[in-house]
């Protein structure tokens, strides 16, 4: 009798070492981002009427998928300030993990006065200004649309987008860090529709 329990209990180990064991682990929920985006993900549908901030102009989600990065970033709306004697700047800084904040993207959206030069003339001297040559328009974007590499820092490109909307000129400018040519321009087209 001993033997026949021992040849059941040597059987039954075996017979359980023998089986495959499944162990399911719950999956973990993914980690919170560093910060969250205060400001709605959705931008605006269209052009406003009166401009009083940057960053409704180009949503996180949208930025994340142009520039490749993480959907960790956080939009930093600058204050307004005024460089000549009526021309409105509004800035929006795209904070990231992924870079320092003198690589983050940056988008200013620029209302100059009336009266004073044509759509064209200010993407003009906008580019001339901040850009290495050559200059690269964008066909069809805007009154006129184009993107060069920054004078300031080589490893960033400016997009610069002018409108006439709402009775009065728009420019937004844009700058990034490099990635493809396609980016630039889908991106300005972006812009223009909603300057």
């Amino acid at each position: 009798m001993r033997r026949t329990w021992g040849f059941l209990a040597v059987g039954l180990l075996f017979s359980v070492t023998a089986c495959t064991v499944t162990i399911t682990v719950p999956a973990r929920s993914p980690e919170p981002a560093p910060y969250e985006t205060t400001l709605p993900s959705t931008p605006l549908p269209a052009s406003p009427a009166v401009v009083l901030d940057a960053c409704p102009f180009l949503a996180v989600d949208e930025l994340a998928w142009i520039t490749g990065l993480s959907t960790e970033i956080r939009p930093l709306e600058q204050e307004a300030h005024v460089d000549g004697p009526q021309e409105d700047r509004y800035g929006c800084l795209y904070e990231n993990s992924a870079q320092s904040s003198a690589l983050a993207p940056h988008l200013q959206i620029v209302v100059p006065p009336k009266g004073g030069a044509t759509v064209i003339a200010v993407v003009d001297d906008t580019a001339k200004a901040g850009c290495r040559e050559p200059i690269t328009a964008i066909a069809g974007v805007g009154d006129k649309a184009v993107y060069c590499e920054s004078a300031k820092d080589p490893a960033k490109v400016i997009v610069t987008v002018g409108k006439l909307s709402h009775g009065e000129a728009r420019l937004a400018v844009l700058d990034i860090v490099k990635i493809r040519p396609d980016a630039y321009e889908t991106v300005a087209k972006l812009l223009a529709e909603r300057l």
